[in-house]
């Protein structure tokens, strides 16, 4: 059901664009037009008067045309992405429909492609979307949000990629490359002002050092935001921004046959973040509050308020180096290594309870994640029938993780506030000493330890001109090792009281629980691939079917398990079915792609709350499982036009229909009075039904080199549930967003001012669900409100 007036509307600009690619309506060739990156037209073309700017891709190790790949793809140009303000890793999925990335904190980032994402409230979870960054998979998916500056291109595969990506992308890959150094000298500097105090700089310089051999390349950023969250608290302000990075790379090319690059990276950031607004409260938390005399906020998400008496600051840091060496051997082939190495801490201070009182006063979270990868790879074409690609790959991850835990004076009066027992002798809050509670904390440790070992190959054998036959295989060996603990310190002994001697004792162990100790460990091994077939029915018209399989392994629930949750995971596997055309349309002046696909997935993993082990315990949320099965069906269409030398429009549009297909024992709402329902034929979480983007960019040209540019952005989502047990406060609804820009540059962009608009109509809209203090209790990310700014920058 379409929810809004804003979504109509969306998706009449869609149809509007998507008209724009039908023939009839089309405009004969103009004169040659502006091309910001022009390319070669297609071999065996005449030059037409008018193109789309040629696009190459790395999606399978080589450089290829992205219109002969037979994969579903968004390919997004790191210089066009600039120029929109799309500069972090969540602003993607306003360019590609079938991606949805959210952003709690760096913590719980999570990724989904075309419905299907794991949760990432548990450190013990992998990713469903492999990320990778100049070819080295990133092991956290918090340690994906670096700027996207300076970036040549940004890939998004969509559906397994079991083959040559290879761990944990059953729903997909983004592929991120960023600009190598270059020989000639070259360089830019950017400078954006915008409300809420919004700086940014951005910079980059790139030349030779030795001439011919040895090539630098620098870039550097620093971007500062004011709260756009207000804490009624203390008048503070929350959900600023305060980060910063650094790469540094050099490229060495001794001879026509070797080649050496070596990248070093840096990124910092220090935010007061964390801030979710309630968007429900359970009615356990209702007469909590009323028993101790807390008011609580109204329910608005949409107000950007939050009460809050500790800090929420999020700390993160990561260092990382990669190095890349390519060799051309004496037959043809080359052979490529890939190491990187990654360094990532997150330390994090937050109010654990989301209120003014103190009841958990303050969470203290630090995470360290330290990786090693390395991949060999062989690709060669020896002959015109033969295209193949073999390598290893490595991986070693470890995490160590503190978390620690202090409740307050008010945590003991809260958490008896709903019992019965309270009304049925007549206690208050002042018969309850805070002692019970006050200054205990606890400390929970653990530590993870993971092994990834695989060999892959992929061959394309042409069989005709026209048909090729791509199979490719890969062997996973994967070993997990883990530890957690949990003890308990600072408690004060139990007064002569009634309360203290009737209730301290149960109140203390369902609270704080006790002392607690496991390791697990899990092995797996795994054969994946895929077959494809595609087939170039003309020059201008691809056709593909293909067939893979994808893998993510098991895990170790990184959380204290009661007697009702399982320690450990089993490995999640998909089966894809995918069918799909890609066209050039009108002497290469557009193109426009289609895909069909199914996709089955066995064991999907997933976080949901678990029953409580006794009436006195609450349900909480560490509950990792395996879904039996799960079902998704979908239609994807991506266009470009260049509808005349002044005008290029863009459209996506994205329908996906997610669903169980076995999911007897599911966990029921929180409102419901089941612990188990049957939600089998429903909906997925984090999955909505209907994503599309449109854009449409205009040109000007005056006089003196001189030209006027408008664009117009817009991206629209339908709703859907946040969580899997689906509770009244968890969804998302459908919205709408539009950017628009306004500029005056040079015509061969060597400088340019722009006034900007994102989020011009001020939508209100949600990017996260958070499940907070049990069961039925939500809060909420609200998205950015509107923002008017401006940007200068300039290239050489």
């Amino acid at each position: 059901m379409i929810e809004s007036a804003a979504l109509r509307g969306g998706y009449l600009l869609c149809f509007l664009c998507l008209s724009c690619l039908t023939p009839a309506h089309a405009a004969p060739p103009a004169a040659p037009g502006h091309t910001e990156h022009p390319g070669e037209p297609l071999a065996g073309h005449a030059a037409p008067a008018l193109v789309l700017d040629e696009v190459t891709v790395s999606a399978r190790h080589r450089e290829e045309r992205a219109q002969a790949v037979p994969i579903a793809m968004n390919v997004l140009d790191g210089e066009q992405l600039n120029d929109a303000g799309l500069l972090r890793s969540e602003d993607l999925q306003q360019r590609v429909p079938s991606l949805l990335v959210s952003v709690p904190n760096a913590r719980y980032t999570s990724y989904g492609i075309r419905g299907l994402g794991s949760s990432s409230y548990n450190d013990g979870i992998d990713g469903s979307v492999g990320v990778f960054l100049d070819g080295v998979y990133l092991g956290r998916q918090g340690m994906s949000l670096g700027d996207l500056v300076d970036v040549q291109r940004v890939e998004v595969l969509r559906g397994p990629q079991g083959t040559l990506y290879g761990k944990n992308t059953t729903a997909g890959a983004i592929n991120v490359s960023s600009r190598a150094p270059t020989f000639a000298p070259e360089g830019s500097a950017e400078v954006s002002m915008g409300e809420a105090g919004l700086r940014q700089y951005r910079g980059t310089f790139s030349g030779p050092l030795v001439d011919g051999v040895l090539a630098g390349r620098l870039t550097a950023y620093d971007v500062e935001r004011d709260g756009l969250i207000d804490n009624v608290y203390d008048g503070s302000e929350l959900r600023e921004q305060n980060r910063q990075g650094l790469r540094g790379q050099l490229l060495w090319t001794p001879s026509e046959v070797f080649s050496a690059r070596l990248i070093g990276e840096y990124a910092w950031q220090d935010e007061q973040t964390n801030s979710f607004a309630a968007s429900n409260y359970s009615a356990s938390t209702i007469k909590r509050a009323a028993f101790v005399g807390y008011r609580q906020l109204p329910i608005d998400p949409y107000a950007r308020r939050v009460q809050q008496d500790e800090p929420n600051t999020v700390k993160t840091l990561q260092t990382g180096a990669t190095l890349e060496l390519n060799r051309l051997l004496d037959n043809g082939a080359t052979l490529t290594s890939i190491s990187g190495y990654r360094d990532w801490r997150y330390d994090a201070d937050q109010d654990g309870d989301g209120t003014a009182l103190s009841i958990a006063e303050n969470v203290a979270v630090q995470l360290n994640q330290h990786q090693f990868s390395q991949e060999l790879r062989l690709a060669d074409s020896p002959n015109e029938h033969i295209d193949y690609v073999v390598g290893a790959y490595y991986l070693r991850q470890t995490l160590n993780r503190e978390l620690g835990v202090r409740f307050g004076k008010d945590a003991a009066a809260f958490f008896l506030g709903d019992r019965p027992e309270v009304d049925l002798l007549g206690i208050t809050p002042a018969m309850i000493p805070a002692s019970l509670l006050q200054g205990a904390q606890q400390a929970f440790d653990g530590e993870q330890r993971t092994d990834s070992r695989a060999l892959f190959g992929q061959i394309t054998w042409h069989a005709s001109e026209r048909l090729a036959i791509t199979p490719g295989l890969r062997y996973t060996r994967e070993r997990k090792q883990g530890w957690l603990s949990r003890s308990v310190s600072g408690l004060a002994p139990l007064g002569p009281d009634l309360v203290s001697q009737i209730a301290g004792n149960l109140l203390r162990s369902t609270a704080l629980g006790g002392e607690y100790y496991r390791r697990d460990a899990i092995e797996e091994s795994n054969l994946s691939g895929q077959l494809a077939l595609s087939y170039q029915f003309r020059d201008d018209l691809l056709g593909y079917a293909s067939w893979s399989r994808g893998y993510k392994a098991g895990g170790i629930n990184l959380d204290v398990v009661g007697p009702n949750v399982e320690p450990t995971f089993g490995a999640e596997r998909v089966t894809s079915l995918e069918v799909g055309l890609k066209s050039s349309l009108w002497d290469e002046r557009a193109t426009l792609d289609l895909a069909v696909y199914q996709a089955d997935v066995d064991d999907y993993q997933a976080l949901t709350n678990r029953a409580p082990v006794d009436e006195f315990a609450p349900p909480i949320r560490d509950n990792l499982i395996n879904v039996g099965k799960v079902r998704l069906r979908g239609i994807e269409l991506d266009g470009l036009l260049r509808a005349s030398e002044r005008i290029d429009l863009r459209l996506g549009v994205a329908w996906s229909d997610a669903r169980y297909r076995d999911f007897a024992n599911a966990p029921c709402s929180p409102e419901s009075a089941q612990w188990s329902c049957d939600l089998s034929g429903k909906r997925l979480f984090n999955a909505p039904e209907w994503n599309a983007s449109a854009g449409i960019e205009q040109r000007y040209p005056l006089e003196q080199g001189l030209e006027l540019f408008s664009v117009l952005d817009y991206s629209v989502r339908s709703g859907y549930y946040g969580t899997l047990e689906g509770g009244a406060g968890s969804y998302q609804p459908s919205y709408g967003l539009t950017n628009l820009r306004l500029g005056l540059r040079r015509s061969d962009r060597q400088w340019e001012t722009e006034l900007w608009a994102r989020n011009l109509f001020d939508t209100e809209y949600i990017t996260a669900v958070y499940a907070q203090l049990g069961a039925g209790d939500y809060g909420v990310l609200t998205g950015d409100p509107r923002s008017v700014g401006m940007t200068v920058r300039t290239r050489w």
